[in-house]
């Protein structure tokens, strides 16, 4: 009985083994079909293509840089004579000047048959093996990922469609079209150095020489081959192109993995021995930062000052501004702060011993801090004691509870009439499949909202924030400058009700808005540029109303409460530092845990806190080192830790930047938030006119009623007098 079991079993497995094989082979038939249908209209459309015209090579020559001395608004250096090179042309007369081994691993990686196949701009073979790698990679087997696409095709994906390229089938039909044009045209060694010329590898330059000067310190024109660790950097270089941002911003994890497949690539073409593969792997996997980007670092710059002089030139990139000369920016920042900042990041700034256990226990824990002007939106202080300076306004962690105020409750009093006694659900419910859940598990029955926020209840957020839609929400999201975080782009779930993405610049900026009355001004580093003796003229930061005057009151009553004696953060507050209550406001997060499970000791949490005042808006971050896995080896109770180590970085932050402010208690007007589609814009305007005398009004109008009245006598006097001359005309 059992052998016959066993048999069924065997011819089970076989027929599934066959089924499977069956529409393997029809998938490949499908895609081989596809790749014929483009193909075919590459044939029939060949002679046409509304591009075709833009396909002129540039032979730019000339090297472009920038260098920028960056001052405080005290004009003392953050950075002195710092220069960025732009762009650096890449040659091939009379010798490349740029190492053969990136060459050589470029095309191994994008394009091994550039030089040698006999179809102009495309290749067959290399679309049938991208084609058949994706169908390897359905059926689950490790394939080192590669391309169809040849490198004319790039090259003019980057020409014609710039970040504007879908992949779409009717772009890669042009793509193809043009690619055989633009081959017959030009020569296969202008395509390359077109090509290595046009890459956007970062943000701040064009070309891959000057993107490797500005990653690595070094340009890429001589490399040698018996270093493992600039054998790494060919290797990172030779494969960013394929998801630059998400190699640089993720190094540590996805930039390394992607630098090791090319390593295997390069082993593979016999461009690397086996020995030197182990070397450079070794390197990459090393744990003493050989391996590692030169931007992280801003050798040169004080590291105090790093991250600010980092957002500074992100913004500097962002305007035309003339190259090859030095350019004098000041900022709105000062040094001395700068540097109490950084001490803070560190967790070397003295401890208020009135906070229990208010320092940064775990070490390998990360740190952000970013302090912007509440009224002006200028930021004064952005500060790390991660090696990549960029992390407060690019690293994107979870919100946690931060984003009750934002997303839940201010569109909730502004749209659907909440209010602070409003009674609220604070007991575990069911949205769809999840199963919304209060810290630790606790439930509250019926509570008031203002209660609610300031206990942090997920249930009573979830409930305002499903009091609202996706328009109302939007309304607000986008002038608190949040949306463009939403991966579901204008729609929201509920779950983002407690989890959100964001960083701690565009928190620190979002909660800026309660303490300006409900307007949020676009924050910015850059007080003024001169080149020479001429002043280059800035626009204004956009100011936008995030919410009526009245949504502001209310809210920030309703956020004095977790910072009360029965709120969530009882000790997350400058009173302790020596502010009253009533001149701030602040809010709380933290994710990655178990929520039943306060004390878990599986999971290590982001932990974020948020404020606002007249004066300042602060936002600081406590989290695990990994961009992408919130993990690192936690303490007894990484929770309790982190919470703690966020009331630090907080109280200490408004500590220092208070210095030398009055602290100012909230002022509100009675503005109200006027939106496409929520409010008529004429409303406004009656309202307006109901605030003027109406009997003023009313004698202007008789003026000009009497006006009008006496013109009309007029012309009927001239008209009696005209018809009682022609009468007597016509008797005679």
């Amino acid at each position: 009985m059992f052998n016959k079991k066993k048999k069924k079993k065997k011819k089970r497995s076989k027929s599934n083994k066959r089924r499977q094989l069956v529409w393997h082979i029809l998938g490949m038939i499908a895609l081989l079909l596809v790749l014929s249908a483009s193909i075919g209209g590459f044939i029939i459309s060949k002679r046409y293509s509304p591009y075709s015209s833009l396909l002129e090579i540039q032979d730019i020559n000339q090297k472009i840089t920038q260098s920028f001395i960056i001052l405080d608004r005290n004009d003392q250096p953050l950075d002195k004579n710092t220069e960025i090179v732009k762009f650096d042309p890449i040659q091939y007369e009379p010798k490349w000047n740029i190492d053969e081994l990136y060459l050589d691993t470029l095309l191994a990686v994008e394009d091994n048959t550039f030089y040698t196949r006999k179809t102009k701009g495309y290749s067959i073979k290399g679309t049938i093996g991208a084609a058949i790698s994706q169908v390897k990679r359905k059926m689950g087997k490790d394939v080192v990922s590669r391309g169809g696409s040849t490198i004319e095709q790039q090259l003019v994906k980057i020409m014609v469609f710039g970040t504007n390229n879908k992949n779409s089938i009717s772009d890669k039909i042009v793509q193809l079209i043009d690619a055989r044009k633009l081959a017959v045209k030009y020569e296969r060694d202008d395509i390359l150095k077109a090509y290595l010329n046009e890459l956007r590898l970062t943000p701040n330059t064009v070309g891959v020489k000057a993107a490797s000067i500005e990653l690595f310190g070094n340009d890429m024109s001589k490399i040698d081959a018996n270093d493992p660790n600039q054998v790494a950097q060919v290797a990172f270089m030779a494969g960013l192109g394929q998801s630059p941002s998400v190699y640089i911003q993720d190094f540590n994890k996805s930039g390394k993995a992607r630098t090791k497949t090319i390593l295997s690539i390069m082993k593979e073409n016999t461009l690397i021995s086996e020995e030197m593969y182990d070397k450079a792997v070794a390197v990459v996997n090393s744990d003493k930062e050989e391996f590692t980007l030169k931007s992280y670092k801003q050798k040169g710059t004080p590291k105090e000052y790093q991250a600010y002089v980092s957002k500074v030139k992100d913004e500097l990139n962002q305007l035309n501004l003339p190259k090859n000369m030095t350019i004098t920016v000041k900022t709105y920042a000062d040094g001395n702060q700068l540097k109490e900042l950084h001490n803070i990041a560190m967790g070397t700034y003295p401890q208020d011993d009135r906070l229990p256990n208010g320092y940064i226990e775990h070490k390998e824990s990360l740190t952000a801090i970013s302090v912007i002007d509440t009224q002006t939106g200028h930021i004064i202080g952005l500060a790390t004691n991660s090696d990549n300076s960029l992390i407060p306004y690019t690293s994107t962690r979870s919100s946690g509870s931060t984003i009750k105020p934002l997303l839940d409750y201010a569109p909730a009093i502004e749209y659907a009439g909440l209010t602070p006694s409003t009674i609220q659900n604070g007991s575990s419910f069911t949205v769809g499949d999840w199963k919304v859940k209060n810290y630790g598990d606790e439930n509250y029955g019926n509570v008031t909202a203002s209660f609610a926020l300031g206990l942090s209840l997920n249930t009573a957020a979830v409930e305002a924030f499903q009091m609202t839609n996706d328009q109302q929400k939007n309304s607000m999201m986008e002038p608190f400058g949040l949306n463009s975080y939403n991966p579901n782009g204008a729609s929201y779930t509920a779950e983002q009700s407690i989890n959100y993405p964001t960083n701690v610049l565009a928190l620190s900026s979002a909660f800026s808005t309660f303490g300006n009355d409900g307007v949020r001004v676009e924050p910015t580093t850059v007080k003024s540029i001169q080149t020479g003796s001429e002043h280059i003229k800035l626009s204004e930061p956009e100011s936008k109303r995030a919410m009526s005057s009245s949504t502001a009151k209310t809210m920030v009553n309703m956020l004095k409460e977790a910072t009360g004696a029965s709120g969530s953060e009882p000790y997350a507050g400058p009173k302790y530092t020596g502010f009253k209550q009533d001149t701030y406001v602040m809010k709380s997060g933290l994710s990655n845990f178990e929520s039943s499970v306060p004390d878990s000791k599986n999971k290590s949490p982001d932990a974020l806190l948020a404020m606002a005042s007249p004066e300042l808006s602060i936002a600081t971050w406590l989290g695990s080192p990994s961009y992408v896995d919130a993990t690192y080896a936690p303490t007894s109770y990484p929770h309790n830790t982190a919470n703690q180590g966020r009331v630090y970085l907080m109280n200490s932050t408004f500590k220092v930047m208070m210095e030398g402010r009055e602290a100012k208690k909230f002022k509100f007007g009675n503005e109200r938030l006027i939106n496409d589609g929520q409010t008529n814009q004429l409303i406004p305007k009656i309202e307006e006119m109901s605030d003027i005398d109406m009997d003023d009004i009313s004698i202007e109008n008789q003026e000009i009623d009497k006006k009008d009245e006496d013109k009309y006598k007029s012309l009927e006097k001239e008209y009696l007098k005209t018809e009682e001359k022609l009468n007597r005309t016509y008797q005679d």
